[in-house]
Parts: structure tokens; sequence; C-alpha cells
């Protein structure tokens, strides 16, 4: 009896404050001296919303999955991280709505239970502008975190030489979910795995900057390293 009433008392929560799921596959494709190269990755995000302290509700994002790696041969690996570029929107939790053209901020615009309707009918395929994508790095030496470099959408050139150059940049939905109205579609969708094989220095990194630093620094001759950690990285 006390099983049964604890699991009622979980159900009507999920009720009261639901939650919604989503993967989205992120593709990068560049050509180098007129040779394409592509990277894609799966991510997946999570919108929950919770009760607030005082009036009003209060939503509480999360993602797991991995950073786009695109590999351009000898030139190197050019990376698309779990972190917002230029665009404020091109975060994990938010580009989804960059690409689908949603007006507002960090989440649509009108209600919660609103926006999570809007959301769950989202499907298909949207080219994103290059200037909305997320923060683009590379390493000067792969194995060296402390090597790392920003790389403008528009300039690959500048860091990976002549005659390469980012092309486009595409997001589809591969599945959403939402709790207590659970689909099951995540089954044939895994997330991205695997970037620490291409950087295996990056588990060491998960309570530390990648300039070896436990917290950010006022200022420092790697400012770059000194902003980044593993998460932007991968999140399990």
């Amino acid at each position: 009896m006390t099983t049964i009433c604890i699991g009622v008392v979980i159900l009507a929560y999920h009720v009261a404050y639901p939650s919604l799921t989503l993967r989205y596959r992120l593709t990068l494709v560049a050509e180098v001296d007129d040779q394409p190269k592509m990277g894609t990755s799966v991510v997946e995000v999570t919108y929950n919303e919770q009760p607030e302290v005082g009036s009003g509700r209060n939503l509480v994002f999360g993602h797991r999955g991995e950073a786009v790696a695109v590999e351009l041969g000898e030139r190197g690996t050019l990376f698309a991280l779990l972190v917002a570029g230029d665009d404020i929107r091109s975060a994990p939790e938010t580009i989804v709505f960059r690409a689908f053209g949603f007006p507002g901020g960090i989440f649509p615009q009108g209600s919660v239970e609103d926006g999570f309707r809007r959301i769950r009918q989202l499907s298909g395929k949207r080219e994103l502008q290059l200037d909305s994508l997320p923060m683009l790095v590379r390493f000067r030496d792969m194995n060296d975190p402390k090597t790392v470099e920003r790389v403008h959408p528009h300039n690959l050139a500048e860091r990976f030489g002549p005659g390469s150059k980012l092309v486009r940049a595409e997001l589809e939905i591969v599945a959403t979910d939402s709790w207590p109205l659970s689909s099951g579609h995540f089954a044939g969708e895994p997330l991205t795995t695997g970037i620490e094989k291409r950087l295996s220095w990056l588990p060491q990194f998960y309570d530390r900057m990648l300039d070896g630093r436990r917290y950010q620094a006022a200022s420092s001759e790697l400012q770059l390293a000194n902003s980044l950690a593993s998460g932007a990285f991968m999140a399990p």
C-alpha cells in the first residue's frame, strides 16, 4: 500500500511539473581544397518544470552528448562545442529554438505548457546560419589542451590554412519524449560518444580548466583555455 501511495505522489508531481526531452543531430560540412569534410553529433536536452519558492514556476535545463568533431585531414580537427558561440541561443538548450525560428529568449514565448507543446511538434531538419553555431575551436597540438584556439565560422583558413572553409550547418530533430507521456522514441537514436579517443586527456579536466587551473582567473595569458573544461566537449 505504501508503495502505491508513493507512486501516486510521484505521478501527481510529474503531472503538475512535467519534463520534456529531445534529441537533435547537429551536422557541420566543411571543405578542404574542394573536398567535403563532415562531422555530426547527437545531443540530448531536457527541460524540467519545477516548483519555485514564491510565485511563478521555474525551468531547469540540462544536456548530454558531445561536441561535433570535423576531421580536416592533416589540417587538424574542428570542434563545435557544447558552449554558445557569439549567438547566445547557440547553447545546447536553446540552439533548437534558433534553428526553428522561435521568438523569445532561452525558452519559447508563452506558458511552459504551450512551449512544451510546440517543442513536441518539431520535426525534420533546418539549416543553421554559421553565425548561430556553438563556439568553434581547434588545438594547435591535439595532445596539449593549452593550445586551444577559437575558430571563426567564416574564416577557417585563418586556423586551418588556405582552401579550408565551413560550408553549411544543419540541425535535425531525431527524437522527442516527455514525462508523464513517454513515447520511448530514443531507442534508435543513441547519443554520440567517443570524443575521449580523440582527446585522451579530456577526462582529467572535469574539475579544472584546460590551462590546469581549478577556477577561471581574472586575467590569464591562456584566456580561452582558462574558460573551458571537459564539459564543453562532453556531458555524460
